[in-house]
């Protein structure tokens, strides 16, 4: 399986606003017009749809920032949509991330993540991709990794 990240406009942002988790999960993540309005809020942010076969099935927001002389990217929002969870493409949309980070100039020193400590699921997920736990951050556990080594090629 392959997504394809691309930037949420005129054309699809209807089909990227009638994504949503399962109800049990509403608590875990914020609405996607939550994730547009903090990625207008949040000029330097970069929000996009995760595409399976063009069809949308979730969507990353990614916020660079310079903290303590390192550049940091922080992947503040990931989500797949109810209809096509269980499939892998939580895993799949988090490597394509990372490799997209891998992309940016300038080149991070650390990604972020983080999620609510009974969020199980995303916690073992993140740490099964090479993140590390280093504590707490406004009531959420802080996940760190660095960016994942290699070429970059296009």
């Amino acid at each position: 399986m392959s997504l394809e990240l691309v930037a949420i406009d005129e054309h699809n942002h209807r089909a990227v606003r009638s994504l949503d988790v399962h109800p049990d999960q509403t608590h875990l993540i914020a609405s996607v017009d939550a994730s547009l309005a903090d990625a207008y809020v949040w000029t330097d942010s970069i929000f996009r749809a995760a595409l399976e076969e063009g069809i949308p099935v979730g969507y990353v927001l990614v916020y660079p920032f310079d903290r303590d002389g390192y550049r940091l990217v922080n992947i503040v929002r990931l989500m797949v949509d109810a209809r096509h969870q269980g499939r892998g493409i939580g895993r799949t949309l988090l490597g394509t991330t990372l490799d997209w980070i891998r992309t940016f100039t300038p080149a991070p020193d650390l990604i972020r993540i983080s999620t609510l400590p009974e969020n199980e699921r995303a916690l073992g997920l993140y740490l099964s991709m090479g993140f590390e736990a280093r504590g707490t951050e406004d009531g959420e556990i802080a996940l760190y990794r660095r960016p994942p080594a290699g070429t970059v090629t296009d």
